[in-house]
């Protein structure tokens, strides 16, 4: 199909926004590239993402994209397993990783032939990022179907999520567990610094030696929380494994991806430099040819969408789907049930968490590791996406705070210094006076 074609099949979809991501541009394009049946075999997995919406920033879902990406899940894991994915991501980190600076010391070749190496390199592993999703559409209706066995229908979402958490320690983790070793402050800086630049996708300065100076007093000041397991059923535990294992993989995933971006960006700034523009982060591949940048996208106003084995590009919004933002009452989904009063501080990035204090509602896209200083002092989060099983939902459950998710709207109908109720025993955030 041609672009023309691949916008109407789109655009006839009911969209509703999902993900507000600020990424470099290259970031989401190679996502799309990695999201085909082609990009999946490169992985040995016999599957895609089928259709996908990005527009200015936003990511959108609709019935038809969640229906047919659970579809293809399900396909593909009838072949292999969680388990199994989770090691193939696991270990395509590991061989990415030892790999770029190998790139970074070459000092002889064209930068931007380096530039397309490391770009073919990371490339694949964006193909992880489907499977999760893939993955998690599958099995979240098997699991709120298998609660109802025992548990009442309401409670359902907060048991699988109790149930779902990991065991297996993701990087956030991994970095307390040094702090309490005693890991140098340089150590950590070397081995951590990328975890600020998350929420942008890898193209951010990470952590300054102060600020993990700070990180590494407070994580030191506080005892190691012990989490306790629930009981789990005897008929749910291999359900119960997989869906640990999953989101597991859904953050190891994003963590692994942007710090392989973090990692590689000498050689991005490199490219930049010889081609004489202050970065390529808004380039796709296809944009730099002969060591000359063909155009420069903005991507606040840029689109990209895929329908199964077509992919186009617009340099204009595709899609108008926003929600309404003109309102004193937000709805979310429960993640930890409880009520809080305070005043919100809306933190879109890492470079914001400073400006929470003490009682404040935290108010968040999503939250991210680089968070947990700014959530130990709020009293509530209220986030515009996330699941049962998102980082908020699980850090909620961990601090016993009151903890609104999935609200779409939050951070577009909610302001610094407007002062809120958090119900999440209703799942509403109203404002007061």
């Amino acid at each position: 199909m041609n672009k023309e074609q691949v916008k109407e099949k789109i655009t006839a979809m009911d969209w509703e926004v999902w993900l507000h991501r600020p990424y470099a541009f290259l970031v989401t394009y190679m996502m799309f590239e990695n999201a085909t049946r082609a990009a999946f075999k490169t992985q040995g997995i016999d599957g895609e993402y089928p259709i996908v919406a990005y527009d200015s920033y936003t990511w959108y879902r609709c019935p038809e994209m969640i229906k047919a990406a659970a579809e293809e899940a399900g396909r593909y894991l009838q072949k292999t397993d969680i388990f199994v994915l989770t090691k193939q991501c696991e270990d395509s980190y590991r061989e990415i990783k030892a790999k770029i600076p190998q790139l970074i010391a070459d000092k002889q070749t064209n930068p931007v032939e380096l530039y397309r190496q490391v770009v073919n390199l990371i490339s694949p592993f964006n193909v992880y990022i489907w499977v999760a999703h893939g993955c998690e559409e599958y099995y979240i209706p098997i699991a709120n179907e298998k609660a109802k066995e025992f548990v009442v229908e309401a409670e359902a979402e907060k048991f699988i999520g109790d149930i779902s958490k990991p065991l297996k320690k993701t990087a956030h983790n991994l970095m307390e567990d040094d702090i309490r070793q005693g890991v140098s402050l340089e150590e950590l800086h070397q081995e951590y610094a990328w975890m600020k630049t998350r929420i942008e996708g890898g193209f951010a300065p990470g952590f300054s030696r102060a600020e993990m100076k700070k990180i590494q007093q407070e994580v030191s000041a506080k005892p190691a929380e012990k989490i306790k397991q629930p009981d789990i059923p005897q008929s749910l535990r291999d359900l119960v494994a997989e869906l640990q294992e999953l989101v597991f993989l859904r953050t190891f995933r994003t963590d692994a991806l942007y710090e392989l971006y973090y990692l590689a960006q000498p050689i991005f700034e490199r490219a930049a430099e010889a081609l004489g523009v202050e970065s390529v982060r808004d380039c796709i591949p296809s944009d730099i040819q002969s060591g000359k940048i063909i155009t420069k996208r903005d991507p606040t106003r840029s689109a990209i969408i895929k329908y199964y084995n077509d992919i186009a590009v617009f340099d204009h919004p595709v899609i108008i789907s926003r929600q309404e933002t003109g309102t004193n009452e937000i709805k979310g989904n429960i993640a930890w049930p409880g009520k809080a009063k305070g005043t919100v501080k809306v933190v879109n990035n890492p470079r914001e968490v400073d400006k929470v204090t003490e009682g404040d509602i935290l108010v968040t896209p999503m939250t991210i590791p680089a968070y947990i200083v700014a959530m130990n002092k709020a009293a509530a989060f209220v986030t515009d996406e996330g699941g049962i099983t998102c980082h908020a939902a699980i850090l909620a459950r961990e601090m016993k705070k009151p903890c609104v998710i999935g609200t779409k709207i939050a951070t577009q109908a909610l302001k610094d210094g407007d002062r809120v109720e958090v119900d999440a025993k209703q799942g509403i955030v109203k404002k007061i006076n």
